[in-house]
């Protein structure tokens, strides 16, 4: 780029030693004289040349044998990595972040999580009460002291690690790949759940006021998937506001029902209440409210989906969205589970579990009551499928920002900004779900619930990992071990519960997240794949022709190099990078970037000890970059640009609590080691 200038070698950095009355030639330098030498005779490949022939040149040689003996594995070979200097224009200045005033307050935040975590009221009501009897409105507070540990974890999971992802995100920086991969399918699944049974049962709930055919009622669910991925098509900014209206008028609808019920309630008297609570149930107190509390559970659904969107929200709101969310868990759910078993039978409860609410609202308060409930319930539902669209898309974006998805769903709409591919592809992947269930979707319901609760198990775990693994970088929001543990075994058991009680849930969402899980083992699988394939080439003659669009595959797919910034020249610490890098990623490229202020302030060792690494990795060139500056996000900003290496693949060891910026402000840096 302009004003960029790279010299092989350190020619350059070797000019600015020699002011310093320091010779920086290789063969000379004190350090090298300290150390063993290291001779790389850099000489590359032909271009243009047949892969079977032109690597007589290389000056490395093995006496390992070769898995492929007929074809040549020499194309493995990385190449020598180099030493140079890349000089940055002083004068530059990066965009650092995004505008405040693009980013979200915290009821704009809320209000896309809180549609579905309050639209879940509707029909958790009924099917509690019809499995916990007159103990619902216990399971319904059980549920939200349940809750209370998550609202927590997740704020300090976010706080600490404020990029959209949610607990792909977190485990991503505290585990293995594959292990954040997991968490990434079930979260995917969650928002797939979301979104096609938030749609159905908007028209569902609809067509049981309103006596509609099935064709209809399916032509209309797909109707509303269309129109809510326009709306996010248009920006999350207009997203946002039109949740928030909807989230307005459903809490005052809520809230305008809990005050006539209580004006009902005081008019007929506890009789009903009474009656209510001389039903036997099961006979088994406790099992009725482990019952309650397990189906319960789901009435707390979108409480995790807004750490999926945490880069679109203003600094510290994210920890005031799940204060809020949790709030309004306590403050609806049990009360509305409570007023309505004092003015209705449990009769009703049992013959209309998934409607319940409107006919509260219609014994409460007369048929307009009943009308605007309803009317509210096929609004608040609708917008569960954008609390899918939106999450979604943020999820996608980091993942296929790691290469675990196909990153041409990173590009966007030069109109909107949006990931257009991203919001069409979840569109097209609702759709095909509805469709192949008939619009049927309790096998999806049941998916819905235990990917729910996975996920914030997830979440729990990832909390301890991070705690353990990354306890040095910074979050103004920490919890005890003690209550993490808690929240897992609560929702372990919520977990466990939910299966027991239902068992084809298990074998639904085991085919589900299977179907996830595999499209991102084999994007991470990629190269092993075609490894395998050269393999089984070897061995078969008429095959070999087809050697070269292999090698030529491998190629492009570790051509993308990536970075570790690195303060040290402790070879452990390198090296530890350097294994990350060879198990996670799909590279043949590693630039160990080193920031100085001063040439003093560089590590003796370093250059030595990369030559060392660069002849142990011969499957990987590493090169090593001296640039002049600090670490900032202005800086990585502009290293990302220049060097063309996206931000989501550029590493760093765990910072500490007096790094001077949040982790989030680097747009997407990963920390993968302590």
């Amino acid at each position: 780029g302009a004003g960029v200038r790279i010299t092989d070698n350190i020619s350059t950095f070797a000019q600015l030693s020699f002011k310093q009355g320091t010779n920086t030639d290789s063969s000379t330098s004190p350090t090298s004289q300290k150390n063993l030498e290291i001779e790389l005779q850099r000489k590359q490949p032909t271009v243009g040349a047949s892969s079977f022939t032109h690597y007589e040149g290389l000056h490395k040689s093995s006496s390992t044998p070769s898995r492929t003996p007929n074809l040549s594995n020499a194309w493995e070979f990385a190449g020598w990595g180099s030493t140079s200097y890349f000089d940055l224009p002083e004068d530059e200045t990066a965009e650092e972040g995004t505008l405040h005033d693009h980013l979200l307050g915290q009821w704009r935040a809320v209000s896309i999580s809180g549609n579905d975590l309050l639209a879940s009221v509707l029909y958790t009501v009924g099917i509690t009460t019809v499995v916990s009897g007159k103990y619902a409105p216990l399971c319904f507070l059980i549920t939200a002291i349940t809750l209370y540990p998550f609202k927590q974890i997740l704020s300090e999971v976010g706080t600490a690690l404020p990029l959209n992802g949610g607990v792909y995100n977190c485990l991503l920086n505290t585990s293995a790949k594959w292990f954040a991969s997991i968490a990434a399918a079930l979260s995917l699944l969650d928002y797939i759940a979301t979104a096609v049974v938030s749609g159905a049962s908007a028209t569902a709930y609809l067509s049981s006021q309103i006596e509609l055919s099935n064709m209809v009622v399916f032509w209309m669910t797909i109707g509303v998937f269309l129109v809510f991925a326009g709306i996010v098509l248009m920006g999350l900014k207009e997203s946002s506001t039109i949740a928030f209206a909807i989230f307005s008028i459903h809490c005052f609808t809520l809230t305008l029902l809990m005050i006539v019920s209580v004006i009902r309630w005081c008019i007929q008297g506890n009789g009903t209440l009474i009656e209510n609570w001389k039903d036997p149930g099961s006979g088994n107190a406790m099992f009725d409210i482990f019952k309650g509390v397990c189906v319960g559970l789901l009435g707390t659904t979108g409480f995790e989906t807004s750490s999926n969107y945490i880069e679109d929200l203003k600094p510290g709101v994210f920890p005031k969205t799940m204060r809020n969310m949790w709030v309004m868990v306590l403050f609806f759910n049990a009360p509305i589970s409570l007023l309505s078993i004092a003015i209705l039978p449990l009769s009703t409860f049992y013959n209309y579990p998934n409607s319940v609410i409107s006919i509260m609202g219609d014994h409460a308060g007369g048929k307009w009551l009943r009308i605007i409930i309803t009317v509210d319930a096929v609004i608040v539902l609708c917008a569960g499928v954008l609390t899918g669209f939106v999450g979604v898309t943020g999820l996608i974006v980091r993942m296929a920002s790691d290469q675990i998805l196909p990153r041409f769903l990173l590009k966007r709409n030069h109109f909107t900004g949006t990931n257009h591919w991203i919001i069409i592809c979840f569109l097209i992947l609702c759709i095909t779900l509805y469709s192949v269930e008939g619009g049927n979707v309790t096998s999806l319901a049941g998916v819905f619930s235990v990917s729910f609760l996975s996920v914030l198990c997830m979440f729990a775990i990832g909390c301890i990992l991070l705690k353990y693994k990354r306890g040095r970088l910074y979050r103004p929001v920490r919890t005890s071990t003690g209550t993490v543990i808690f929240g897992l075994v609560c929702v372990t058991i919520g977990l466990i519960g939910n299966i027991i009680l239902t068992p084809s849930i298990a074998r639904y969402f085991t085919i589900y997240f299977c179907m996830m899980f595999a499209v991102m083992v084999f994007q991470l699988s990629r190269v092993w794949v075609l490894k395998t394939i050269f393999f089984y080439l070897d061995k078969i003659l008429i095959l070999h022709k087809y050697g070269d669009i292999i090698i030529k595959m491998i190629k492009n797919l570790k051509e993308q190099p990536v970075i570790f910034f690195t303060k040290t020249d402790e070879l452990h610490i390198l090296n530890k990078a350097i294994l990350y890098v060879d198990r996670s990623e799909h590279t043949g490229y590693l630039k160990l970037i080193h920031l100085y202020e001063n040439i003093e302030d560089i590590p003796t060792q370093l250059e030595v000890n990369h030559r060392v690494l660069d002849e142990l990795y011969p499957k990987i060139q590493i090169d090593l970059i001296f640039i002049q500056g600090t670490f900032n996000p202005k800086t990585v900003d502009s290293i990302s640009r220049h060097l063309r290496v996206p931000k989501s693949l550029m590493f760093i060891s765990c910072p500490g609590k007096h790094f001077s910026h949040s982790i989030g402000e680097y747009g997407g840096i990963r920390t993968i080691m302590l």
